[in-house]
């Protein structure tokens, strides 16, 4: 039998013989001090309760932060990947704008594009544990508010770069869209087709270092050199460094609540 049901029987029982035998001060004694009881059992279960509810909060922001952690840490991996090969990229293409600048043939030119090389496509990195942190208010239980401010400060730097090296890549698509740099164009993509009658196609502007072709492919390659791999390198330089704080400091934050990581 349910044991509330058992002593809600014993305590009616001590009502009534307190009735029947006319105790009515005892029974009035009695009757406040079950009303106690009660509002005490009721305040044990709602301290109960909210124990249990900020437990399982607390389990869930410790959930996120290993999550968040191990996020920002294969973005370091990946991001080192990508710098790496940008750090490639930076050795080849400064023999490239030598070679570029004493250019005189289809061949110099051929070479100097194979050196000078680039990536259109943006660096990326996960944000799938903070964007549900925030899709679902998980932003609100992380109690270090400065560690949560620190984490949109990080992510909200890589959405600012990434914005910029779009234009930065559009900039880059323009130049080398440039009327000028049709013929350019035609020789890279038909050189080895035996299909194509490249021999009609004008390649005089490549000993002419002050023709209109000659300069368009100079300032996308300049602009290649400098901003589509420079400025993307100082990018991930530094979003690798605070990523690297990140994580050290959320680190921090789960040592400190007796959690391995």
């Amino acid at each position: 039998m349910n044991q509330a049901l058992i002593n809600d029987k014993i305590f009616r029982k001590i009502r009534q013989k307190l009735l029947t035998e006319n105790k009515f001060s005892k029974y009035l004694i009695y009757a406040i001090g079950e009303i106690i009881l009660v509002v005490i059992g009721i305040l044990i279960a709602i301290q109960l309760n909210d124990f249990n509810g900020d437990r399982k909060e607390r389990e869930k922001e410790l959930s996120f932060l290993q999550k968040l952690k191990y996020d920002i840490n294969l973005d370091i991996q990946n991001l080192i990947l990508r710098d790496s090969i940008l750090a490639v990229y930076q050795s080849n293409q400064e023999k490239g704008w030598e070679l570029f600048l004493d250019a005189k043939s289809v061949n110099d030119i051929l070479t100097v594009d194979s050196l000078i090389q680039f990536r259109w496509r943006s660096f990326t990195v996960s944000r799938k544990t903070y964007d549900e942190m925030i899709n679902t208010s998980g932003i609100y239980i992380i109690k270090n508010k400065d560690l949560l401010n620190e984490l949109s400060d990080h992510y909200g730097l890589i959405e600012v770069y990434q914005q910029n090296f779009r234009e930065i890549n559009e900039d880059s698509r323009h130049y080398y869209k440039a009327s000028n740099l049709d013929s350019f164009d035609f020789r890279k993509r038909h050189y080895r087709d035996t299909s194509s009658d490249i021999t009609k196609i004008d390649t005089a502007w490549i000993s002419n270092h002050n023709s209109p072709s000659y300069l368009a492919l100079a300032r996308f390659y300049s602009h290649v050199i400098d901003a589509v791999n420079g400025v993307q390198r100082n990018y991930i330089t530094e979003i690798i460094a605070n990523s690297k704080k990140m994580v050290a400091e959320i680190g921090q934050e789960l040592r400190k609540n007796n959690v391995k990581n």
